[in-house]
């Protein structure tokens, strides 16, 4: 038996009660005054998990055994796949850390997730973040749902090649047959691809495989090899459906959101958000291919200006917006927006200006947030795929006499990992 104070057991396992779920996935549990983050477990459970790496102030640790199990806890856990170098094992898909856990537990926890960081992180406290916070849209699919999977071509210490995600050490390339949560017509191209004797000689080790997919083109593959320029995908575009405007082109190495379902979700409420209180102008900084800007401009925003620092990207805006007859009032420039923001931000400023952002995970620039406190917009509509960084930037721009957090809603893009979406929608005070 364990003891009081937490010690392992005669088989080195530890017994912990998990009290919730921390960002990431993880179990918190508190024993012996440390605590441990365990992989594997659902909230309320009662478990043995063997200490993986013991730090200063904290023990990580997975799951061993359940002896009091969650109802929200699946039978089997569904991102698995048989393990190529150990006949009869399994192996889980790298990053699906809540594939043992039911997807609907799995999105309150995420919401329960992003609650903390408003209140705690954003320094908003816990009745402003809960009056602010509306019900997560949730993926209508837990699995199958990613249009895009990278992959990365290894090999084993016996020479055996691989190809599949890097596993938590981030250089061990993990063998996938399939992905799970890609789209069918991806797992079938990632195992013919496997059979293709050609691909071992134009994919060496290290080389990197993308395959992506859309209902109108199918499905293509890429790879950028070690040592060459990534792969352009030769000029080619993949048309992509979205809300409010039909369809758009997409540069075939370009960005999109990789969940269709919610991604169009997304759009959607952004547009409702607009429609409810139609802006003169809208600023569109990380535009990408212009969705928001051009879906902006065909509701009736008279003046769109979109800002992305990809040339590609930037090119096929511009080319949507002529294909969609919306040129005239939009304007897309190259750049850095972070040093470009306070042009970008102060020229379109005025009683019905709105700014929206969608940066990448590392948040806003420094320069953005400065600009747009400089000179605040009526509306901040800030789309985020990272609540770390997005509460950090929030405790800025929420400041006494700045801006005030309206909503905030969970958008399920990236069931079974750790990742979700999150739009905001902030009003200048």
């Amino acid at each position: 038996m364990e003891t009081r104070n937490g010690a392992p057991e005669a088989d080195g396992a530890v017994r912990l009660e998990i009290g919730e779920i921390a960002y990431r996935g993880v179990g918190v549990a508190r024993s012996g005054g440390i605590v441990h983050f365990v992989q594997g477990a659902c909230r309320g459970e009662i478990v043995r998990a063997v200490v993986t790496d013991e730090r200063k102030t904290y023990r990580l640790a997975r799951v061993v055994a359940v002896e009091k199990a969650s109802p929200d806890r699946l039978a089997e856990p569904d991102c698995r796949l048989p393990d190529t170098s150990a006949p009869g094992r399994e192996v889980r898909v790298p990053g699906c850390v809540y594939d043992h856990m039911e997807h609907g537990a799995e999105v309150r926890e995420k919401n329960a997730q992003l609650l903390g960081f408003l209140a705690r992180n954003a320094g908003l406290g816990e009745e402003a973040a809960a009056a602010a916070l509306r019900p997560p849209f949730v993926s209508p699919k837990s699995l199958a749902y990613r249009n895009k999977a990278e992959l990365h071509v290894g090999r084993t210490p016996d020479g055996r090649r691989t190809l599949g995600y890097f596993g938590d050490d981030n250089r061990t390339v993990v063998d996938m047959i399939r992905c799970p949560l890609s789209v069918p017509a991806i797992s079938a191209a990632i195992a013919e691809t496997r059979e293709d004797p050609a691909f071992a000689r134009w994919a060496p080790e290290g080389s990197r495989a993308v395959f992506r997919w859309s209902e109108h083109d199918g499905t293509a593959l890429y790879v950028d090899r070690p040592g060459r320029p990534a792969d352009d995908g030769d000029g080619a575009f993949f048309t992509e459906d979205t809300p409010v405007l039909g369809t758009l082109r997409v540069p075939a190495r370009g960005f999109w959101q990789m969940n269709g379902d919610v991604g169009s979700a997304l759009v959607s409420a952004v547009a409702d958000e607009l429609r409810a209180d139609l802006p003169d102008s809208l600023v569109d900084l990380y535009c990408g291919v212009g969705v928001f800007g051009l879906s902006a401009a065909k509701l009736g925003v008279g003046r769109v200006l979109g800002v992305e620092s990809g040339r590609d990207a930037v090119r096929a805006a511009r080319g949507n917006a002529r294909d969609h007859g919306l040129d005239a009032r939009t304007r897309f420039e190259c750049a850095d927006a972070g040093r470009g923001a306070a042009k970008f931000v102060s020229a379109f400023r005025g009683p019905g200006a709105d700014v929206l952002a969608d940066p990448p995970r590392a948040g806003l620039a420094p320069d953005v947030v400065r600009a747009l406190l400089a000179s605040p917009p009526r509306r901040l509509f800030y789309v985020s795929c990272a609540p770390d960084t997005l509460s950090r930037d929030l405790k800025l721009l929420c400041a006494p006499g700045a801006f005030r957090l309206e909503s905030v809603r969970l958008f399920d893009m990236f069931p079974r990992t750790a990742h979700f979406e999150t739009l905001c929608v902030l009003r200048r005070s």
